[in-house]
């Protein structure tokens, strides 16, 4: 699943492409994918047509997208819920779940989401579920493999529809938060505790185990064997682990490429994570992989003892 620094990757991507184009079309190939905010599918896209981007944002691991209101001149033949008399603008939410890709194509495409092999070639293919067509002619695609990702239709400032913590890119993201958020979890190894969405929002398991590293934090460490001063270095670990993320374009690979063509490669630059077997960059002892809470960990077993 993209996490965090993927999702924001997309989005200043996006944020360069699509904001003040129009849309101009919608194709639904997967009610199921196009939602509205009772997540049930959205019976009237039509009446997104004409709306122009307003803004591209990020909340965790969501993607948000602000609409103008509908311009009625063009739209009113086929508009008719919610009434035109109380639209106050439309927020698209996109969740990319376990095999959610966005692609978008001007000519040049930026892909970002879970890597397949078919985002390179033609499109639409078997696993796109819906297409947005823009006033310059250009499309995002929403694939999608196992169809657990959605894109909801919601009211601005709705809000998200799952429980979140903080964002931990801003600076109400205090240590005295995570301690704060992680001692609701005493009993649970630490890097269990952060993977919690309530806890701090948008770390997945990539950056989670990049985080404890850089804390040199044991993963396995219950939360409640934790010093302040832990958490303080816990807190920096979480943020550089981000940062890094984000730096280096994230962490899909070969089959996330930015907005400029340039392909994520922050695994090259990971520590420890999918590094089983080689040196730990600290005092080069073997990285070890394990299992926590069914998730794969990767630890230096010396110098996060």
């Amino acid at each position: 699943m993209p996490e965090l620094p993927e999702v924001e990757t997309i989005k200043l991507g996006l944020q360069k492409k699509i904001i003040g184009l129009k849309i101009t079309k919608i194709q639904i190939l997967s009610p199921k994918s196009f939602q509205n905010e009772k997540g049930q599918p959205f019976d009237y896209a039509q009446g997104l047509r004409g709306r122009k981007v307003l803004k591209v944002w990020r909340r965790a691991k969501i993607l948000g997208m602000d609409l103008t209101r509908v311009i009625l001149s063009e739209t009113k033949d086929i508009y008719s819920s919610p009434s035109a008399q109380n639209d106050k603008g439309v927020t698209l939410l996109f969740h990319l779940k376990m095999s959610g890709q966005l692609i978008y194509d001007d000519g040049k495409r930026f892909i970002g989401g879970h890597p397949t092999t078919d985002m390179l070639g033609k499109l639409p293919n078997s696993h796109t579920r819906v297409i947005f067509e823009f006033s310059d002619n250009s499309k995002l695609y929403f694939n999608d493999q196992r169809r657990f990702g959605w894109i909801k239709v919601v009211k601005p400032g709705e809000g998200i529809p799952i429980t979140l913590g903080p964002e931990p890119l801003e600076k109400e993201f205090t240590w005295q938060i995570l301690k704060k958020n992680l001692l609701k979890h005493k009993n649970m190894p630490v890097k269990v505790a952060i993977l919690d969405q309530s806890v701090v929002a948008g770390v997945g398991n990539i950056y989670a185990s990049e985080a404890c590293f850089n804390a040199k934090l044991d993963p396995r460490t219950k939360v409640n064997q934790l010093t302040d001063k832990d958490m303080k270095i816990l807190h920096r670990g979480v943020l550089k682990a981000l940062r890094d993320g984000i730096k280096y374009g994230g962490a899909t690979r070969a089959h996330f490429v930015d907005s400029e063509g340039k392909k994520g490669y922050f695994l090259d630059y990971a520590k420890v994570y999918w590094k089983n077997g080689k040196p730990c960059p600290r005092d080069g002892t073997e990285i070890k992989k394990i299992t926590l809470g069914g998730r794969g960990t990767y630890l230096c077993p010396n110098c996060q003892s």
